[in-house]
């Protein structure tokens, strides 16, 4: 099973992923941002389906964890691609910061470590 590595309180508000008021508001949130990946300046049009990097990914912009009123804010999604979804809006969520170094060698989020 998919969901085996879940922890037991992530396995039960994953449920609510496939109801019909998350699909109608995944929709809304799309929409309002063009089909385009809004993570930094990527910008590509997103796809339907779930095996493209250009796939469509509404993000929760900070963590539900079950609240259903951050779970169900609009203002909280974010259209992103599954590549940046799976690769740095992960990786940030995973250090606690964006992990980007600038032109400049130095990195760009203020609470990287090395900043």
């Amino acid at each position: 099973m998919r969901d085996d590595w879940r922890t037991e309180e992530a396995k039960a508000y994953r449920k609510l992923y496939s109801g019909k008021e998350w699909r109608a508001l995944r929709e809304r949130a799309l929409f309002r941002d063009a089909y385009r990946c809004q993570h930094k300046n990527c910008g590509v049009i997103l796809k339907r389906g779930k095996t493209s990097p250009q796939s469509a990914v509404v993000h929760h912009i900070k963590a539900h964890k079950g609240d259903l009123n951050l779970f169900f804010d609009i203002n909280n999604l974010q259209s992103v691609c599954w590549r940046c979804h799976s690769g740095d809006i992960q990786s940030i969520e995973k250090h606690g910061f964006d992990v980007t170094i600038g032109k400049d060698g130095w990195p760009i989020d203020p609470k990287h470590y090395g900043a």
